[in-house]
């Protein structure tokens, strides 16, 4: 990631520290999309105790690809409340690059959460990169739109 900080300290501690992109976002956020615009800037999206905050979430499945239309769609929930569902679905997908710390394929577990995400303009649209504790998901697209949905008993 360009701005946002995740460094491992020890074994499963880490140092999050949001702030450097945060400080970033009112430069960046006129030159994102409309939907990467709204969930960058969501006054919940780094507050760590905050219902709609991306650390912590857990990939519920990790598609390889984009659909031939160019749509691609990641759902989180939390790991230890799974009672909302985070939803982000990209369109005009042009690359998804899912990378593991140790070379081998990513693990979906509740170990393997969201440490942090940024989302940052490129090319035609906007990049969103989020760090696992464990790997890397890099999503390059036109433009994006999440949404926090319950989930229903």
């Amino acid at each position: 990631m360009k701005y946002a900080v995740v460094e491992k300290q020890g074994q499963g501690t880490y140092w999050h520290d949001p702030s450097p992109y945060i400080a970033k976002l009112p430069e960046i956020l006129p030159m994102l999309p409309p939907g990467a615009r709204v969930f960058a800037s969501h006054p919940e999206h780094y507050d760590f105790s905050a219902p709609h905050c991306v650390k912590d979430l857990r990939l519920q499945e990790l598609p390889p690809v984009a659909d031939d239309l160019g749509h691609y769609e990641l759902r989180f929930a939390w790991s230890e409340c799974e009672s909302n569902v985070l939803t982000i679905h990209y369109k005009g997908v042009s690359s998804v690059r899912i990378t593991s710390d140790d070379g081998g394929p990513v693990e979906l577990s509740d170990y393997n959460t969201v440490r942090l995400d940024e989302v940052l303009p490129h090319g035609a649209g906007c990049s969103h990169e989020l760090r696992l504790t464990t790997g890397t998901v890099r999503i390059e697209c036109e433009d994006l739109t999440a949404s926090w949905v319950p989930i229903s008993s």
